[in-house]
């Protein structure tokens, strides 16, 4: 039970930490694909164990709609919430959904679905009173957004005095803003020309336009909009279909998107997406999918909402575009921890308008699954339209060029002999800050905001100061003084002034900082916060054995491992008691 425990802790915090990334910082880390994987893989853990003492209650994270907002703009409450949709990657879901559906009213001929485009851009929430739009905001967490009326402003298509008959007292407008395909092409070669922010893909660039604090850089950017739905709709008229509203909105000034279907089958609804599927690669715009609803408002009433869903709408994604191309090499990089990572370079192949000649293949594990030979020929994607992957390798296209990859025995950087995981997935270099590879990552985490966080010391400083030998270990950050940093290049009098006060106020560091600065293999932030309200102190954890560490609640046995792998070491130890006496180490309860 206990490693069940820790994969769920583990499924809910990466949830947790994606959902921030995409919803409130407007990027991702993974493709939607993934995180629906791993969102279903915490769901069925859940319903299985929900009834066991130590997972007694559905996590919030499964109920979260986006994330928090920043608070760079005021909060708008939005009259009625902005609830996610259901989605999936499968045809067999949709025939279910269907079926699950018609079954429900048992009805086989009069149940219609309305179905459009799911355009990758930024949701928004636009309030209009007696024909006048009066507040925009953005998703947020699905009850309360960022008001980003000024820069909604900017964007011509949306209306901001409603024209027409019948226009309702309140009427909540829900859409999609992003930005065309080419007007981002233009967009990043600009940015380049002027050394500014390039984005990585066209929703990123809607999401950081919207949140501009200048409207003026807003209407630059040409941003487009349309309508998919709306939460208060009180028209006068009995308006009872998807279709009909959107037709009413339409006609309001409201730009809907011509690319939709209202379909009667399962069938239907798939031959609809297969017609998408190939007129998408000619739009000018970005989708990820289709979107299914109930097109009947009585039977959307009937159906209900879950608290993250409505039950009578899901979404049909697309997998990730694939592109062929070769394999030219596969090499080894040392990671901060020590841990090796097999790289594959390819020739340079463009996906959604982005140029990318190499992807990490993360372990030794999903190396050797793929089968990877250099001069082999692959399928390549970029996984949430950002970081590229091996979909596959194309073993028919092999030839007699092909070669072997030679998997490393010693540390590339300093000759140590690699030690590797229980099952062989992963290598490491164990030399830890003897490693030159590992020395500077080390030292940059040590001093930054994760570790202890020493202000004034970036990765140029730090450079420096190994260069001039002045850095070897994290110990030796406590022993710098003003006269040695003034010598340096580039840091002088005043910096040097500033950066011994900041390395004096950071002597006085909580206890989960300072095991989360030690750098250890799989112990970051989350980890380090279990550790330091078991241990409470800093002498107590760095005695601590296999058993002990390996019963504590939410951390696993390969977890366990790394700690007490790392505190056996004579140099990692010698430097940790080192800055347990340079430092103030301190346990505050939450």
């Amino acid at each position: 039970m206990k490693s069940i425990y820790d994969k769920i802790i583990n499924l809910r915090l990466q949830l947790k930490y994606h959902n921030y990334m995409y919803y409130t910082l407007d990027t991702s880390e993974i493709s939607d694909y993934m995180y629906d994987k791993l969102r279903n893989q915490l769901v069925k853990l859940e319903k299985k164990y929900g009834k066991n003492n130590l997972l007694k209650v559905e996590h919030p994270i499964l109920k979260q709609i986006g994330s928090k907002k920043l608070h760079i703009f005021s909060e708008c409450i939005h009259k009625t919430p902005m609830l996610s949709l259901k989605s999936t990657n499968e045809i067999s879901e949709i025939i279910c959904f269907d079926e699950k559906i018609k079954k429900y009213f048992n009805s086989i001929n009069n149940i219609k679905y309305y179905c459009d485009l799911k355009i990758d851009g930024l949701a928004v929430n636009l309030l209009y009173k007696n024909g006048i739009l009066i507040s925009a905001s953005t998703r947020g967490d699905g009850w309360i957004g960022e008001n980003i009326k000024n820069n909604i402003y900017t964007i011509t298509s949306i209306p901001k005095n409603i024209v027409g008959n019948n226009i309702p007292e309140i009427l909540e407008i829900r859409g999609e803003v992003f930005i065309k395909k080419s007007d981002f092409l233009v967009l990043n070669q600009f940015s380049m020309l002027n050394k500014k922010k390039v984005f990585s893909n066209p929703r990123n660039a809607a999401a950081g336009s919207l949140r501009q604090l200048d409207p003026r850089i807003a209407k630059k950017r040409k941003l487009m909009f349309f309508v998919y739905g709306y939460g208060v709709f009180a028209s006068n008229e009995r308006i009872n279909s998807h279709y009909d509203r959107l037709m009413q909105l339409q006609k309001w000034g409201f730009p809907i998107n011509k690319n939709y279907s209202l379909c009667n089958t399962s069938v239907d609804i798939i031959n609809f997406y297969n017609k998408i599927c190939i007129k998408r690669s000619k739009l000018d715009f970005e989708i990820d999918g289709i979107v299914i609803k109930v097109d009947s408002i009585v039977l959307q009433k009937k159906l209900g909402y879950t608290e993250k869903y409505p039950k009578w709408a899901i979404a049909l994604k697309f997998f990730s575009q694939d592109v062929e191309t070769k394999i030219t090499n596969v090499t080894f990089q040392i990671g901060r921890t020590g841990m090796i990572t097999p790289v594959a370079h390819f020739l340079p192949v463009n996906i959604s308008g982005v140029t990318v000649c190499k992807a990490s293949v993360y372990n030794f594990r999903i190396l050797k699954k793929l089968k990877i030979c250099i001069h082999d020929y692959i399928k390549v994607y970029r996984a949430g339209d950002v970081i590229p992957k091996i979909r596959t390798v194309l073993i028919n296209k092999r030839d007699k060029f092909a070669k072997k990859i030679i998997f490393p025995k010693y540390c590339m950087s300093c000759g140590s002999k690699l030690l590797h995981s229980f099952n062989f997935t992963r290598y490491y270099c164990p030399s830890n800050f003897l490693c030159p590879a590992q020395k500077l990552q080390r030292l940059i985490y040590f001093s930054s905001k994760s570790g202890i966080y020493i202000k004034g010391l970036g990765q140029k400083n730090i450079i420096k100061l190994i260069n001039y030998g002045y850095l070897h270990t994290p110990v030796d950050f406590f022993v710098l003084t003003y006269d040695k940093l003034r010598m340096v290049p580039g840091i002088g009098k005043k910096l040097s002034s500033k950066i011994i006060n900041n390395i004096n106020f950071s002597k006085n560091v909580r206890l989960e900082k300072f095991i989360c600065a030690l750098g250890i293999l799989d112990v970051g932030v989350s980890i380090a916060k279990i550790l330091s309200k078991y241990y409470k102190s800093a002498i107590k954890f760095i005695n601590t054995d296999f058993k002990t560490v390996s019963n504590i609640k939410g951390i696993g046995i390969n977890i366990s491992k790394s700690i007490i792998t790392f505190l056996k070491n004579e140099n990692n130890l010698f430097i940790t008691l080192k800055l347990i006496d340079e430092l103030n180490v301190f346990f505050v309860s939450d």
